[in-house]
């Protein structure tokens, strides 16, 4: 073992090598830059998606402001066509419906009816309880549903 006290900050340690470059290092390393911004471009590429929701405010205002209104036994619903291809939803859902449990219940529902419906049209929907959220059946939001998605489809 080396005695620490005699060494000098310029003495070089013995028994270490020094790494030279070669030639082609130069060229590992390009080419791992262009990988790296190949890999860049397809994670931003990943990043941009389409929204499954509507969260806007303004958003949410266009689709009120010239939507279509469809009445139901469960809900109520505002929609507008999109050019997107798949449906974006928007809840309005107030404290007076029902507490917390039965709104989040109502959303999953809806939401659940959306991925098995959402490649035959694309829309913008803002949904409105009918009444209290207790009085809400699975069956008659399924149906409503239904009904309002064939009412999309023919509507051009």
């Amino acid at each position: 073992m080396i005695n620490e006290k005699n060494l000098s900050a310029k003495q070089p340690v013995k028994g270490k090598k020094t790494w030279i470059p070669e030639k082609n290092v130069d060229e590992e390393r390009q080419k791992n830059d262009q990988c790296q911004k190949e890999k860049g471009k397809k994670e931003i590429d990943s990043l941009i998606r389409i929204e499954r929701t509507l969260k806007k405010g303004h958003q949410f205002r266009r689709v009120l402001r010239k939507g279509i209104a469809f009445r139901g036994v469960s809900f109520r619903a505002v929609y507008i066509k999109n050019t997107l291809g798949n449906i974006r939803l928007g809840f309005s859902l107030s404290a007076k419906s029902g507490n917390a449990v039965k709104r989040n219940l109502m959303r999953r529902r809806i939401k659940q009816l959306t991925g098995i419906n959402s490649k035959r049209v694309g829309a913008d929907i803002v949904i409105l309880p009918a009444g209290k959220l207790r009085d809400t059946r699975w069956i008659d939001i399924r149906e409503d549903f239904e009904k309002m998605m064939s009412i999309i489809e023919n509507d051009t």
